[in-house]
């Protein structure tokens, strides 16, 4: 009994000291950026600016800007945990071929950007990005919402507090806690999560046209998390399908002809 109890006594502190560790690493393991700044020209990008503004605390954060062509909407893209802005440049590249504008977003503590990363920096570095557009002379009208895998709890943010022509969301979580618990069921995440990018509490309060794709093969963040926010939103709405896709592959898949339909549509 005595054996038994020690064995308990054991395994509870344990288990005890492994959720300190998950707790004070989770943003380590959360979010993974490539933190060294690239200037757009030197990789090619020569029509593309860099733009730099400051945060309420005064830090520098750097992301990439290019005009729409006339008549043609600007994309406000807010990217994925992983990476920074030059692992999106073909993206980039992509969508401002068909004519779009494109601004993405240098999130916090990425690409050279000061801070460190969290869902409420990455919020307020989103609304600055929004605020610049206008003053750019680029009106809500004009402007696509959209953002890929994480950051689509960044443009549902921002989406619910501001107008805008359309949202996009590729690779959704309905909520970084349930992504996490089907990950880590022994572990009590909702207790534990600092930043749970609770997309599935705020979608239902944005009133814009909606489209969310999601590859069926997605491991990392299951369709069923864009089928319960496509559940939940308001009309109008479109859900594509990606058949084959996963997580890191999916924009290898034909995805601008369907944006390009659905903005067009509305």
């Amino acid at each position: 009994m005595q054996l038994l109890r020690r064995a308990l006594l054991y395994a509870i502190a344990v288990y005890g000291l492994l959720l300190f560790v998950v707790f004070i690493k989770q943003r380590e393991m959360m979010f993974v950026p490539t933190t060294s700044r690239v200037v757009p020209g030197d990789i090619g990008l020569s029509r593309v600016k860099e733009i730099e503004f400051r945060t309420g605390q005064g830090k520098r954060l750097y992301s990439w800007y290019d005009d729409a062509d006339p008549g043609q909407s600007t994309i406000l893209f807010f990217h994925g945990n992983a990476g920074s802005l030059i692992h999106r440049r073909h993206r980039f590249r992509e969508y401002a071929n068909a004519g779009f504008g494109v601004f993405m977003l240098g999130y916090p503590g990425y690409g050279g950007s000061e801070g460190g990363p969290s869902e409420e920096a990455f919020n307020d570095a989103a609304q600055l990005a929004y605020d610049y557009l206008q003053s750019d002379g680029v009106s809500a009208d004009d402007i696509v919402i959209y953002g890929e895998s994480i950051g689509t709890g960044v443009a549902v943010t921002l989406a619910s507090r501001n107008a805008a022509r359309a949202l996009v969301l590729e690779a959704p979580m309905s909520s970084a806690v349930r992504v996490a618990e089907a990950h880590y069921p022994y572990l009590p995440v909702r207790l534990l999560m600092l930043d749970p990018f609770d997309s599935i509490e705020r979608i239902d309060r944005i009133d814009m046209p909606l489209l969310i794709v999601h590859g069926d093969e997605d491991r990392i963040i299951g369709i069923e998390n864009g089928r319960r926010l496509f559940e939940r939103a308001l009309q109008p709405k479109a859900f594509y399908q990606v058949r084959g896709a996963g997580h890191n592959d999916l924009s290898d898949f034909p995805i601008l002809e369907e944006v390009e339909k659905f903005i067009s549509r509305h």
